[in-house]
């Protein structure tokens, strides 16, 4: 057993526990109310299991190039699941030559020429190596015009 399990001022065993009274006036709810759970990975794979149900012809996964490498690797996870290439269903956006951050116009245009193919866009509220925010918005907007699922991490 790991040491922090039981041992310390804050167990691990009871982390939750010790910062659901800290929770109760950010959600505006009761602490019997209050369930913390899963890591962020884990529910994203919770997530694209209810809401990733690719086709024959939708069957990609949008996200930007250098997402954070649990989501990454989540998305890998997933398309594997379903027998899928990741090479042809993991669609990354990519900055353009010699710059650092996507252009919304260039994340638009994929979705626009692709998604027909696209069965989900998965784009984080801020990139978390370059700090760029996206304009989740107008990927929504583009995105309900194309695609049926969409989702957005504002995780820290």
């Amino acid at each position: 057993a790991a040491y922090g399990h039981e041992v310390g001022k804050r167990p691990w065993i009871t982390g939750d526990e010790s910062i659901v009274g800290l929770m109760k006036d950010i959600v505006g709810a009761n602490e019997k109310e209050i369930a913390l759970m899963n890591a962020l990975t884990v529910n994203l794979h919770l997530l694209m299991l209810s809401f990733f149900k690719p086709t024959p012809k939708r069957y990609k996964i949008l996200l930007e190039a250098k997402a954070f490498p649990s989501d990454h690797y989540a998305i890998e996870s997933q398309l594997q699941l379903h027998g899928l290439n990741i090479e042809e269903s993991m669609r990354m956006v990519k900055p353009r030559e010699g710059e650092e951050t996507l252009r919304t116009e260039d994340i638009l245009e994929v979705i626009e020429k692709e998604g027909d193919s696209i069965a989900v866009i998965l784009f984080s509220g801020v990139h978390f190596y370059t700090g760029q925010h996206f304009n989740i918005p107008a990927i929504t907007k583009a995105g309900q015009a194309k695609v049926a699922t969409l989702g957005s991490s504002s995780a820290p």
